[in-house]
């Protein structure tokens, strides 16, 4: 099953289109929200712009400037405005994805804000389930490192045609979308899943204002209506790989289940007793 852009951002980013080609491939002190692909076995990178500047203020909200402040907690909340009707925030071909053995593949999405508040990441969390950074100067380390990547990525667009990604190799330093690994450097741990996987999304940021490297970080998943946003790849009817954003119910566990199908056989076993009584 097809989906589209949210109505608002497909207005946005169909105007921006008609009036001028999509500028580059930010890092900036509010990047957009950027997909990072790579085979390491092969050496071939692929980073892919969204076009959707300012992700992070649009999904959860501008940071407050205020020491301690209180309502970072609900920050990881998405606005109902970014979401429609079947859930889904974005929806979109992963337009000249290079990799011709998608098994080798690992891939992870992400944004920072650097600006005039606090340093915040948004990042996918890995298949292997482990927490991020711990540390104010590993969020702030890992930011660096995506702002010096991302716009790096640029000099390795194919075309204008095609400015919305780049392919690069191991060979291209920093502009390689394997050159920090599943976890930047270290900073983050593990951000990266398989192609066909799917992945949750976290903000991360520091707890308070304050600049003590060793400042605790507040991770928190991000979610709508009590359900977990979710980043998956996908592969459509024509074979195309797409990226999908959407907030996704919780998966009853396997005891919920039981009790269900428990309780639909008692009303059945109920409603026959009642038929035979009359």
């Amino acid at each position: 099953m097809k989906f589209k852009f949210k109505s608002v951002i497909a207005a946005a980013v169909l105007s921006v289109a008609a009036t001028s080609a999509n500028a580059a491939i930010t890092g900036g002190g509010n990047s957009e929200l950027v997909f990072s692909a790579w085979d390491s076995v092969a050496g071939v990178g692929y980073t892919f712009d969204l076009d959707w500047t300012k992700a992070l203020n649009d999904m959860v909200g501008i940071d407050q400037t205020t020491a301690n402040n209180a309502t970072l907690t609900a920050n990881a909340k998405v606005s109902a405005s970014m979401i429609d009707a079947n859930g889904v925030i974005y929806d979109g071909a992963l337009t000249g994805l290079p990799f011709t053995n998608a098994a080798n593949v690992q891939w992870n999405l992400g944004a920072f804000d650097s600006g005039s508040g606090r340093t915040r990441l948004l990042m996918t969390q890995g298949d292997s389930g482990l927490t991020f950074a711990s540390t104010n100067d590993q969020v702030k380390t890992a930011a660096t490192l995506f702002g010096s990547y991302a716009p790096a990525s640029n000099g390795f667009i194919l075309s204008a045609a095609d400015d919305t990604y780049a392919v690069t190799s191991n060979t291209n330093g920093i502009a390689y979308a394997g050159n920090f690994g599943t976890g930047w450097n270290g900073n983050t741990v593990d951000t990266t899943n398989v192609l066909g996987g799917s992945s949750n999304m976290y903000l991360l940021a520091p707890t308070t204002l304050s600049a003590s490297a060793a400042q605790a970080i507040n991770m928190q998943l991000l979610s709508f209506d009590g359900n977990a946003i979710v980043a998956r790849t996908y592969m459509d009817e024509n074979d195309v790989w797409r990226l999908n954003i959407s907030s996704v119910a919780a998966v009853p566990e396997a005891e919920t289940n039981a009790m269900m199908l428990a309780g639909l056989g008692l009303i059945g076993f109920i409603a026959r007793r009642r038929r035979k009584a009359f």
